[in-house]
């Protein structure tokens, strides 16, 4: 299939991870088990007072201090216990592509070969720059989605730049060990099709054996996504006011402007022309 002029022109800020992050302040004393009760996700922690002696998977009763983090990879079988009173931050989230392409992960692949070690680096100056502002954010009761989200996007910015790239593989190794070739296809060549069929023939999948990935992979259906990713794309379209109306129309296979308003209306709440000037802040 040719792709579309405008389509391939979408960058990658405009893919819809359907993420959730979040953080948390958590205090425990000393003797006291720590519990993560959401482990189908991952989890950073930072450790911000006192010790820790944690366990998960094959990793024994290591000890954890003030001023380190660990990486708890979804679904560990996580053990931690308070050695001290305990004061941590905790960075959950589940956007694991997402992350894969922030840290350029694929690159560290050459690392993944090393033995399995402990899942432990000492927070750097830079790092807690951006831990004490979510710690004043907490503090104070400022609660914004958006605000975890840079807030995350801040702390892997900050792990790629201060960091080297052996020690972020040895820190990651789970992510690493995880298939994720099959995502970061699909998130690369998504675009390419007009529907589930084209996508099932691109990754050379039947349909059925496509949405059974998809559902252990997105967490969705593969037509619910790429509605969703269109969608998300026409809005991205809609904010360019040198895009005529009538090319996204055509290109997005839209039968009328009337056919264009009416799915507008529905996933936009007003007409294109009003959600474009909405957009653009109200400008004409």
């Amino acid at each position: 299939m040719k792709p579309l002029s405008h389509r391939n022109e979408i960058p990658h800020n405009y893919y819809i991870t359907d993420f959730s992050v979040g953080f948390s302040i958590k205090q425990e004393r000393k003797g006291k088990t720590i519990q993560i009760k959401e482990m189908h996700l991952n989890h950073l922690l930072f450790l911000i007072e006192g010790e820790l002696n944690v366990s998960y998977n094959e990793f024994r009763n290591h000890l954890c201090v003030a001023g380190e983090m660990i990486f708890i990879s979804r679904d560990s079988n996580l053990l931690a216990e308070a050695y001290t009173e305990i004061r941590y931050l905790l960075l959950s989230f589940n956007n694991q592509l997402s992350i894969l392409d922030q840290l350029d992960l694929s690159d560290l692949k050459e690392f993944n070969n090393e033995r399995n070690i402990f899942n432990k680096l000492d927070i750097r100056p830079p790092l807690q720059g951006v831990i004490d502002s979510i710690l004043f954010y907490q503090q104070n009761k400022v609660e914004s989605p958006q605000l975890d989200e840079a807030k995350q996007k801040e702390i892997f910015l900050v792990l790629k730049t201060f960091y080297t790239k052996q020690e972020l593989a040895r820190f990651l190794k789970p992510i690493l060990n995880q298939d994720i070739d099959f995502k970061a296809y699909i998130i690369k060549n998504y675009i390419n099709a007009k529907n589930v069929e084209e996508l099932a023939q691109l990754c050379n999948l039947s349909v059925r054996s496509l949405t059974r990935k998809f559902k252990l992979y997105f967490e969705d259906s593969p037509y619910r996504w790429m509605l969703k990713q269109k969608s998300h794309h026409i809005k991205a379209l809609l904010a360019d006011k040198k895009i005529p109306m009538q090319q996204i129309i055509k290109e997005y296979g839209f039968s009328s402007p009337a056919h264009f308003t009416t799915y507008c209306k529905k996933h936009f709440g007003m007409t294109p022309s009003a959600y474009r000037k909405q957009l653009n802040g109200g400008a004409k």
